[in-house]
């Protein structure tokens, strides 16, 4: 199913850009602070894990100390677009898990709601109606040709805001005059916004905590990071347990009860009663604590049905239908892999596309058509074979590449992208800046952490 982008779509400004001072040092000059910014981020611990021989190894997130600079006027223009994208997301979630309008207006599918992977029959009921399913959303953008694309939506768990805070810390700490010269907007308002976005949602007396997988997971710095900011305890699933009537931190002296949970789990390995039964890292009843309005769980557990690359192409029309507005943001063409014809035609070309997971993330899965070896030509072939319905194409971009550091200090050029971060309170708030994600070589396509990707400090002017 191919979906163009739409005619009447709403163009973002395009202005001169104003040029990174490190641009115009020396090169030695641009050497000696990568060198210092580096080894800042290994004192800090500021890690993402890799995984290596089977175990997640924790080191050190690559770090461009070269920002990328957003104007005040494109920024001003980006905050109103997402904020539409993603109160119309959260729209369409209540609306699934209700009334189901959009599909009797026969402008989605049935088959994308509840034959998704991520559809919980067992969160049906009133607390997936409440506003707000999606509290945090994370939007990656990239530039094609001056203008603002959308590549995925991300609602489950979307990551990565504590890295964009450490971006900006490392040159608050080490090249203060830099900032001082720009005076680009402050970024550290986002543990705050995400704290009271959280307490919204629960009057309830109770434990906000964060839930995380353990050392293990990837981004478990961020975990432990954000709940410093937040001044909330990080908690694992043998910590809490769950029933009809609540949620509890597990205490030697006693439990103690829990209102607001700012989980780091794709939803599905919550509950192993209402998910996937096999989870071994979930927590049995939370759902139906969920459900009856006893814990809040951010994002909820309802939002993933809306991060279905499949539901993609078709946003533009959840935004008009919801919302009665033209969407502003642009999205590049998604292809439904399904029909054996359309499959033909499109690994007859395969050099054009880069081929997705539907439910995939961080990059897993993801093949760029003109770096496919033979074997992974091969293996996509047969997946979609076997189950066609698990990937999608999309024509591949050539996106927006931005100077980085090189090893000597000269300047090399990178594809970037951005995720931007919404978190919806009362109103969408969306973080100043967000984070700027590098693919790791100049011939690189993937920018995400687990591909060995790094990440630069976003600027917007004030």
């Amino acid at each position: 199913m191919a979906q163009a982008l739409p005619d009447d779509s709403v163009v973002a400004p395009v202005r001169g850009g104003v040029q990174a001072p490190l641009m115009v040092a020396a090169a030695a000059q641009r050497r000696r602070l990568a060198d210092d910014t580096a080894a800042w981020f290994a004192r800090n611990e500021v890690h993402f894990g890799v995984s290596i021989a089977g175990e997640v190894v924790q080191r050190p997130i690559p770090y461009d100390p070269l920002p990328r600079i957003v104007d005040s006027v494109e920024w001003a223009w980006l905050e109103r677009a997402l904020a539409q994208r993603v109160r119309a997301l959260d729209e369409f979630v209540r609306d699934a898990y209700g009334e189901a309008r959009i599909l009797r207006a026969g402008l989605v599918p049935p088959a994308l709601i509840y034959g998704s992977t991520s559809w919980f029959r067992s969160c049906r009921g009133p607390a997936a109606l409440r506003p707000g399913q999606v509290c945090i959303a994370g939007i990656d953008l990239v530039r094609v040709q001056g203008r603002w694309l959308v590549l995925e939506d991300n609602l489950r768990v979307p990551s990565g805001a504590s890295y964009a805070l450490a971006s900006r810390r490392v040159l608050a700490d080490l090249a203060p005059e830099l900032l001082a010269g720009l005076r680009p907007r402050a970024l550290g308002e986002y543990p705050r916004r995400l704290l009271a976005a959280l307490e919204q949602r629960s009057s309830e007396e109770g434990l906000t905590v964060l839930l995380s997988p353990g050392p293990a997971n990837a981004a478990y710095y961020e975990h432990c990071e954000l709940a410093r900011l937040m001044g909330i305890p990080v908690v694992t699933a043998a910590d809490l347990v769950a029933s009809h009537r609540g949620c509890w931190l597990r205490k030697d002296v006693g439990n103690v009860p829990v209102a607001r949970i700012y989980h780091r789990y794709s939803p599905e390995y919550l509950d192993p009663l209402g998910g996937r039964d096999d989870s071994l890292i979930g927590i049995p009843f939370l759902f139906a604590a969920w459900r009856q309005g006893r814990v809040v769980l951010a994002n909820a557990p309802t939002c993933g049905v809306a991060d279905d690359k499949r539901l993609f192409p078709f946003v533009p029309s959840l935004i008009r239908y919801y919302l009665g507005e033209q969407p502003m943001l642009e999205q590049p063409l998604t292809i439904e892999l399904d029909s054996r014809a359309r499959r033909r035609d499109v690994l007859s070309r395969f050099d054009d596309f880069v081929f997705k997971p539907v439910n995939g993330s961080g990059g897993k899965g993801i093949v760029f058509g003109p770096v496919a070896n033979r074997e992974e030509r091969a293996a996509l072939s047969a997946t979609l074979e076997e189950a066609p319905g698990t990937m999608v194409a999309q024509p591949l971009l050539e996106i927006e590449r931005l100077p980085c550091v090189a090893p000597a200090g000269d300047l090399e050029w990178r594809r970037c992208d951005l995720r931007a971060f919404v978190v919806m309170d009362v109103d969408p708030w969306v973080m100043p800046g967000g984070l700027t994600r590098v693919a790791p070589g100049t011939d690189q396509w993937l920018v995400n952490s687990s591909a060995g990707g790094g990440v630069k400090d976003t600027w917007v002017e004030s």
